[in-house]
């Protein structure tokens, strides 16, 4: 990439990052996030972390966990951190949804994007737009990472070395995970005319292809691996 580009890039995603923590609407978004992941941090995520260090109910009945698709949160050894893998990969790629709909789509709507790229390329609004919606997710994603190490290091401050090493491959995979997801909307927020619409589209095609996935899994076996 030229360094011209380059330069672009980097200050449209700088500009997300204002528009994502240092607005009104920004921070207002954050702040709602906030308060909603207190909630499931300090109860669900909790709870269920609680019962698996202390060895009573759904540690002892497996099949229940596998019959739920969590029979995996016996296998970690910081029980937090198995049950804020499973939250996480529910809740980021769906806030991908809200954060990353009108990267482009905004712009089209308002009428600015014409001129915005008599200063920049389609490119570089594309790419800088994409690449400050994930470092913004990417933020939130280690945010609430850190909240959980918070909640291990509350029952057992010896656990602080054991988790680092954890704390740094769960943001690192949970970002990887939101990627293709956001380059899904970002795909659509150019596509499309409204975020609305992106939103839209983005449910039907993520239903469709999650009832395709699972009917090629399920008349080939060895297809299953598609359902990661």
């Amino acid at each position: 990439m030229p360094p011209s580009k380059f330069k672009q890039v980097l200050l449209i995603s700088q500009f997300e990052l204002k528009r994502g923590f240092a607005t009104r609407k920004g921070l207002l978004s954050v702040v709602t996030f906030g308060v909603v992941w207190y909630f499931i941090m300090l109860y669900p995520l909790r709870f269920v972390a609680d019962l698996l260090v202390q060895g009573k109910g759904l540690q002892h009945d497996s099949s229940f966990l596998d019959f739920i698709g969590f029979g995996s949160l016996q296998l970690w050894p910081i029980p937090e951190f198995g049950v804020y893998w499973q939250f996480a990969l529910l809740i980021f790629p769906m806030l991908s949804i809200t954060v990353a709909a009108d990267q482009t789509s905004a712009d089209r709507e308002r009428g600015t994007l014409r001129f915005i790229v008599l200063r920049s390329s389609r490119d570089s609004l594309f790419f800088g737009r994409f690449a400050g919606v994930m470092a913004v997710q990417t933020l939130l994603i280690g945010a609430t990472a850190i909240s959980v190490l918070g909640l291990v290091l509350y029952r057992d401050v010896s656990l602080f070395i054991p988790a680092m090493p954890d704390l740094a491959v769960i943001i690192v995979n949970v970002t990887l995970a939101v990627l293709p997801f956001t380059a899904m909307m970002a795909a659509l927020s150019a596509k499309v005319k409204s975020a609305r619409q992106a939103t839209l589209w983005a449910i039907l095609i993520w239903t469709f292809l999650a009832g395709i996935i699972s009917g090629l899994a399920y008349y080939l076996p060895v297809l299953d691996v598609l359902n990661i």
